[in-house]
């Protein structure tokens, strides 16, 4: 009897596993011809809240971009197993079942083929969604019946329908189809070999695979499984002795006007290579203008609703801003630099009325991201709605219709795809706080070598390095490099910003002498304050520490 059980349980598996894949492979087309939200995509995204921040840091740190590609395929294939475990967990409860009522031992596991009909489509979609949405969902904090998931219950359930519905008829179509095949006195006793399943394992995992590669190719194209390293790697050996942490008074920024060298940063970034990150696991959101609605609500005397040509409408702002993503490495490239056109975010509020008491502006985007900004900071002069980059309306990849721009802080604290600013009291917490990342999101001091790279390999002619700083809203006064591992540092040439919030392009003339050499670059900003050699990995404030690399000259 054991072994019988677990011959079925064999046939069972490989025929559920089939029918999974085609499940998941649905699901994927689904949402790149539809746009239609996969189940995958909907519980991994609540999942996140579940990770534990050193394994989230772990994984940033090992994989870079190409972590929410990775995690996206996991749950891919975990939605396939988790599939084809409840359909075998349904054969198996209906043969017990039926084997109690007709107490009749034929009846039995064994031989699915003859307990499948096309009855049991509708139960089996029934049983799939009951797992997800009332044991699983809940699991992962997504509450009963995923009301707590992107979109609550409704949406949670229709994410389901088509890929339940393809898994349920697959089943019971081989099922079926297997009962045909083999003969009558035949069935009591077939049984799949260890082979056959084996086969029908690796057609599934072809099947999934292939689907899962396609997908990957036309959303974001092979290479992002790569990721992108940072610009550059830290020395081994760097002197942090004698390091100020202020210079007073400040240094007096020194601009001089310098010819680009190869392989500098521009100073403004074309909208095609400018960085994205989000946090949606396999689409983001298309939104048409004649649709959209920016919705001001909360503790306002007088909530309103601006469409898209009527924000168009207001008196323009325009200004030049650099944004960098937190989970920026020292030295990464999750950085750009833009000349955006949009409103002031105070002037949108105040034709609200702003309530006493209110300290905080949430904003919603309408891919279910939202977090929170301090009042002073919303109605800073220079916060923005924005809806144009380089004379151009926003790109969907970075929040058409409209977005916010915010002085001085991380990417995360400037939504968007906005939907709604809501003024409030209290301390909200958004989607990435509750996913433990800092709730303040300041940018800490940075600078960058962009020419030379690490592990070049020079001749001892003379030639410039080069790269960027950023501080923020703060403003960068003074560029030092070292090119003796720390031990000394003089000032870079530094080009006039383009903007208060925008990054600096610098300078070092340099003539090399023979040998391995360690370059080293620092910054200060307006106020004196010193860039701290101390490394921090981005999570939970964004990274620290000192861009390094190693050359040789030879």
């Amino acid at each position: 009897m054991l072994s019988t059980f677990r011959t079925s349980a064999r046939n069972m598996l490989g025929l559920a596993l089939i029918a999974a894949s085609l499940a998941v492979v649905t699901a994927l087309a689904l949402r790149y011809v539809f746009a239609l939200p996969m189940p995958a995509e909907l519980f991994a995204d609540q999942a996140t809240t579940r990770v534990p921040l050193p394994l989230f840091d772990a994984l940033l740190g090992t994989f870079g971009s190409a972590t929410k590609h990775l995690y996206l395929i996991g749950a891919l294939l975990t939605e396939a197993i988790l599939t084809a475990l409840v359909g075998v967990g349904y054969v198996g409860a209906r043969a017990l079942l039926l084997r109690r009522a007709t107490a009749q031992s034929q009846v039995n596991v064994e031989s699915p083929a003859v307990q499948l009909g096309y009855a049991d489509i509708p139960a089996l979609m029934f049983a799939l969604w009951f797992f997800s949405a009332a044991a699983l969902a809940p699991l992962i904090g997504g509450g009963f019946l995923g009301v707590e998931l992107t979109g609550g219950a409704l949406r949670t359930l229709l994410s389901q329908l088509a890929p339940d519905l393809v898994f349920a008829a697959s089943l019971v179509w081989q099922s079926r189809a297997l009962q045909r095949e083999q003969a009558p006195a035949q069935r009591a006793d077939a049984q799949l070999s260890r082979r056959a399943l084996l086969r029908q394992g690796a057609w599934a995992a072809g099947t999934l695979g292939g689907g899962i590669a396609l997908w990957q190719a036309l959303t974001s194209g092979l290479g992002a499984l790569i990721g992108t390293p940072p610009a550059g790697a830290s020395a081994s050996s760097i002197s942090l002795t004698d390091i100020p942490t202020r210079i007073s008074p400040p240094p007096i920024p020194s601009y001089t006007a310098f010819a680009p060298v190869a392989g500098q940063t521009a100073e403004v970034t074309p909208a095609n290579t400018f960085y994205f990150v989000s946090k949606n696991l396999a689409g983001d959101p298309v939104i048409t203008a004649s649709s959209w609605r920016l919705a001001f609500t909360g503790m306002v005397n007088a909530p309103y609703s601006l469409t898209y040509d009527q924000l168009r409408a207001l008196p323009q702002v325009t200004q030049y801003h650099t944004l960098e993503c937190i989970s920026n490495e020292v030295g990464g490239n999750l950085m750009s630099s833009g000349f955006f056109t949009g409103v002031r975010l105070a002037d949108a509020l105040n034709a609200a009325g702003i309530q006493r008491g209110a300290t905080e502006v949430i904003f919603k985007a309408a891919d279910g991201y939202s977090d929170s900004l301090h009042l002073s900071q919303a109605l800073d002069d220079r916060s923005l709605i924005a809806y144009l980059l380089d004379g151009q309306p926003l790109p969907t990849l970075h929040g058409f219709p409209a977005r916010l721009l915010i002085p001085g802080l991380y990417g995360m604290k400037n939504g968007k795809w906005l939907t709604e600013l809501s003024v409030s009291a209290g301390a909200y917490a958004g989607y990435w706080e509750q996913r433990g990342w800092s709730p303040e999101a300041v940018v800490n001091l940075t600078s960058r070598i962009d020419t030379p790279h690490d592990g070049d390999l020079l001749s001892s002619k003379p030639l410039a390095i080069a790269g960027i700083a950023y501080a923020g809203d703060k403003g960068i006064a003074r560029v030092d490099v070292s090119v003796d591992s720390g031990k000394s540092w003089k000032p870079a040439l530094m080009r006039r910003p383009l903007g208060a919030l925008t990054w600096a392009l610098w300078e070092y003339p340099w003539t090399p002498s023979s040998g391995e050499q360690v370059i080293i670059v620092r910054a200060i900003d307006l106020a004196g304050n010193v860039q701290t050699p101390y490394p921090a990995s981005p999570l939970p404030n964004g990274a620290t520490g000192y861009h390094a690399i190693t050359v040789t000259v030879r």
